[in-house]
């Protein structure tokens, strides 16, 4: 007879449960502001905006000249609606995973607060203007500061993540281990590279250089298509060690992007013959997270969270008798 496990059972405990309406709360209203933000702006200057005004998107294009009306029939409410679904759909995607949702917060603040500044700063030195008005420097240093202050302030509220949860119990026998005495200090460095990457950047890069030659959309979306560019690039070459601190993987070409795994989160260690179903990248997934080129040997992690880190690397096995090692030495010792 088949008993099915509830998401709340002791097997799977929701691990991501505090605080998890307060995130949903904070993804699902600042979007809001995408249609609060003009008609205030309208019910303000709407009389005082000459018949042709130089803005083409009320927050973002101003390569075109559109008539006010226009500007003001655009289909505000149906990219509010287009932005909320896209959030509180992701949300409930990532429903267990508070990393992932603290993301969306901040992103979310980054559409609600930082998009409509642009309408702000512009519809005052648009008022009464005789004809198209030259944007002022100090536009672009405002939009600059104001998202970067969304992004970390959508990350400030969100909150403090509910604490991780601790494995306490040794490996199991099965598990390859290497034997490590008290005093013994061991260290594995492996590297991956990955195909793949490279023509991606390569992509990314075009259409990055596209964007700025054709002077398409704002500062915001150049920017954005440099840092998936860079991220990228930089994912071409992964960096595994393995030392008394956890497990940590970091990126070459990038030193400040690197994610550890500390041992405290680690169940076991095994070496496996090809990675596990599921999507593993440098983010948060259903499965996990983890660096996986191709097939192969992997290095995967039992994590305590119910999930799995996995690794491409020849020295597998390896990497998981290190990786017991120090479990099995530091759990017998607070046993």
């Amino acid at each position: 007879m088949f008993i099915p496990i509830s998401p709340a059972s002791p097997r799977h405990p929701d691990h991501a449960a505090p605080g998890r309406p307060r995130r949903l709360i904070l993804t699902a209203a600042p979007p809001l502001l995408l249609l609060a933000v003009p008609m205030v702006l309208a019910a303000l200057y709407g009389g005082r905006l000459p018949d042709r005004v130089h803005i083409g998107n009320w927050a973002i294009d101003t390569t075109y000249e559109p008539t006010w009306r226009g500007w003001t029939s655009q289909p505000l409410l149906g990219t509010v609606m287009w932005c909320e679904a896209l959030l509180v759909v992701s949300f409930l995607r990532y429903w267990r995973l508070p990393q992932v949702q603290r993301g969306l917060v901040a992103g979310s603040f980054l559409i609600g607060v930082a998009v409509p500044v642009s309408g702000v700063l512009w519809l005052p030195a648009l008022a009464d203007a005789p004809g198209a008005v030259a944007r002022p420097v100090w536009h672009l240093a405002v939009e600059i500061a104001v998202t970067a202050g969304a992004l970390a302030l959508g990350w400030a509220v969100a909150g403090p993540l509910p604490p991780a949860p601790v494995a306490t119990a040794a490996p199991p026998p099965y598990a390859p281990t290497m034997a490590l005495g008290p005093w013994q200090r061991a260290m594995f460095v492996t590297s991956a590279w990955s195909a793949r990457r490279l023509p991606a950047a390569a992509v990314l890069a075009a259409l990055t250089a596209w964007a700025v030659s054709n002077g398409f959309g704002g500062w915001q979306g150049v920017a954005l298509l440099a840092l998936l560019t860079t991220f990228e690039a930089a994912q071409a070459r992964t960096r595994l060690q393995i030392d008394g601190s956890g497990v940590t993987v970091s990126l070459p070409w990038l030193p400040v992007l690197r994610r550890t795994v500390p041992y405290p989160r680690v169940r076991f260690a095994e070496a496996m013959s090809a990675p596990l179903p599921g999507r593993y990248k440098l983010d948060d997934g259903e499965a996990g997270w983890g660096v996986v080129n191709g097939k192969g040997p992997v290095l995967a992690l039992s994590l305590s969270d119910d999930r799995w880190f996995v690794y491409s690397t020849r020295e597998a096995e390896t990497a998981a008798a290190l990786v017991n090692g120090w479990l099995s030495r530091q759990r017998q010792e607070t046993a």
